[in-house]
């Protein structure tokens, strides 16, 4: 279908919805979602894109679309009342012989699954800060996804708390009273990051004398700041094309992993250091398909 053509179709239902009095904020807004999803479906099926072939199927994946966008329930709801009134429209005035979005169903405002990346994001992203410049972005990057750390954990590491042997790589992970709470093994690719960045640092695990110095520094010789640590993730997931990537959704992402791969959610929480059970059995439970609590 042109742009021209679907053009004239959103401003005849624009000018539908005026005659039925619809406000002009919801209007307008309802415009704007038209825009976004028609925007979708070039990008989805190309240029030529037809309604007619549009089924139920794909406005679901659009619907999910705009969940992995962080969109609240709120503007989701609204995008597809807004569609299903588009649709509507256009059976009236036979454009199409059915509505799509007929039984679409809302988003409930319960909170969602934690946002994870799939498997080739999560290699790209990666990959992307393996091949940074300096050596910060691939430790911090591979400690938040192949061990699940929070951010303020990653800043709290002391040159201490590192042990690197041929073998093997582990991390002390302190409370907030710097108690030791918990050690996480380090992936083979996190060891390498590791030792990669410390040769940069200029330190190594038998410096007594620093041994309660933070482990991570930015280039410019500052402590790393959780906000620091927030930009890096958003410039690496930039530079891979992934938006708005989070640490948190770094950690989510090896969460997802580790129930997929069959570890028990009780372990993992031990592993994580979470208290809560109920953020990973949402998780289980809704990003893992066939699966009990």
């Amino acid at each position: 279908m042109s742009d021209d053509t679907l053009q004239n179709i959103r401003e005849a239902f624009q000018t539908h919805l005026s005659e039925q009095g619809k406000h002009q904020n919801t209007i307008r807004s309802y415009a704007n979602d038209l825009r976004q999803f028609a925007q979708w479906c070039t990008n989805t099926f190309g240029d030529e894109f037809s309604l007619a072939e549009l089924t139920r199927s794909d406005v679901q994946d659009f619907r999910t679309f705009l969940l992995t966008r962080n969109s609240s329930p709120a503007s989701v709801n609204r995008k597809i009342t807004a569609l299903r009134q588009f649709f509507e429209y256009c059976v009236q005035q036979d454009i199409l012989m059915k509505n799509p979005a007929a039984d679409i169903s809302g988003i409930s405002a319960e909170p969602r699954a934690p946002t994870v990346l799939v498997r080739k994001d999560a290699l790209l992203l990666a990959r992307t800060a393996e091949r940074s410049p300096g050596p910060l972005e691939a430790a911090v990057i591979l400690l938040l996804l192949h061990s699940g750390l929070r951010s303020s954990e990653v800043c709290n590491i002391t040159v201490g708390d590192v042990h690197l042997t041929p073998r093997e790589g582990r991390l002390f992970i302190k409370g907030q009273r710097g108690k030791t709470t918990r050690f996480v093994y380090l992936s083979t690719r996190a060891q390498n990051a590791m030792r990669q960045y410390m040769r940069w640092r200029g330190v190594t695990i038998m410096a007594k004398r620093l041994r309660k110095e933070p482990l991570f520094i930015t280039y410019e010789g500052s402590a790393l700041t959780q906000q620091s640590v927030d930009q890096l993730v958003k410039r690496i997931g930039k530079s891979a094309g992934l938006p708005d990537i989070t640490p948190s959704m770094l950690r989510n992402t090896y969460a997802a992993n580790a129930l997929q791969g069959g570890k028990s959610i009780e372990t993992l929480a031990r592993a994580m250091g979470v208290s809560s059970l109920k953020t990973l059995q949402k998780l289980k439970s809704d990003l893992i398909p066939d699966t009990e609590n």
